[in-house]
């Protein structure tokens, strides 16, 4: 997909980590994020937490909803995040130039400012999932591959 943070209006991104989104047992996400224009603070480059994977657990999903539409639920049998990861010292920005990629492990938080600036702020982006044995893709999700459009294999 697409992202375009345009120049004075393109919004906040909330800390958030992308296994919240696409969830499998176990973990398997990663995010691919490719600037496609120069990524500054000023424009609302991302930021992480270093060590996040680490520290934060997906204790929440977002699913299709039973009567459609789409729910934040909570993942049975873990326990909420409490603490506040936006307030949370030793955040860094990852500004980088047009042609970047940036990997982003599913368990890693991660978020962007908006863009006050005059210059736009593009990139496109794109997850992955692991798909072998031992993998199980949540029925739940509220992205669900079909018969007429599965999931394309990497390889």
């Amino acid at each position: 997909m697409i992202i375009c943070k345009q120049p004075r209006i393109g919004g906040v991104v909330p800390c958030h980590n992308d296994s919240t989104f696409l969830y499998t047992d176990p973990p398997s996400a990663i995010g691919a994020w490719i600037a496609l224009e120069e990524c500054t603070p000023q424009n609302g480059c991302l930021s992480f937490l270093p060590g996040s994977h680490r520290l934060s657990r997906t204790s929440t999903r977002f699913v299709r909803a039973p009567n459609g539409g789409t729910t934040f639920v909570d993942v049975p049998g873990v326990e909420p995040n409490t603490e506040n990861w936006d307030e949370m010292e030793g955040w860094k920005e990852a500004p980088c130039p047009p042609g970047t990629l940036v990997l982003i492990h599913g368990s890693v938080l991660h978020k962007s400012p908006p863009n006050p600036s005059d210059k736009s702020r593009l990139i496109y982006t794109f997850h992955m999932i692991e798909g072998g044995k031992g993998v199980k893709y949540d029925e739940r999700n509220w992205l669900q591959p079909t018969k007429e459009m599965p999931f394309p294999a990497l390889f």
